[in-house]
């Protein structure tokens, strides 16, 4: 048996080294896309006003990074046109920023509470009183 405690201990480590490489890999490819979404394509954005596929393609990308909290702000943009905005940076970066911090929170968090295997008990009810107990003592439980 302790062989066996000994071996889950290591594979829950190497799970959790493979998670926070995630975030790092998540944290390195978004850091040279923030600086060019920043640096050089608000520059060409800015010197020609018309479309930039470059820009366009770095704006993109980090959309993607940004999914699912990017469709919303998709949506604002459509209804409030907030790309247009001083603000554009903030929508464009916040929700792939916002999701590499939830990815290192849950990375995080499974690691100081990993999940315990449980065995469950079924009780089987035969009578019509002792299922109305047993739903009596749910309801005094919940109270």
């Amino acid at each position: 048996m302790q062989g066996s405690a000994r071996n889950e201990t290591v594979s829950r480590s190497a799970t959790l080294k493979r998670r926070w490489t995630l975030v790092a890999i998540q944290g390195a490819t978004l850091i040279p896309l923030s600086y060019l979404w920043l640096g050089p394509a608000s520059e060409a954005a800015a010197a020609n006003p018309g479309p930039d596929l470059a820009a366009g393609l770095v704006g993109l990308v980090l959309t993607v990074f940004g999914l699912p909290w990017s469709v919303f702000v998709c949506l604002l943009d459509n209804r409030y046109n907030l790309f247009d905005s001083p603000l554009r940076d903030l929508f464009v970066l916040g929700p792939a920023v916002l999701n590499v911090g939830l990815t290192a929170f849950g990375v995080w968090w499974t690691g100081r509470h990993p999940a315990v295997e449980h065995e469950w008990e079924i009780i089987e009810v035969d009578d019509a009183e002792e299922a109305e107990e047993a739903e009596e003592a749910l309801t005094e439980r919940r109270f």
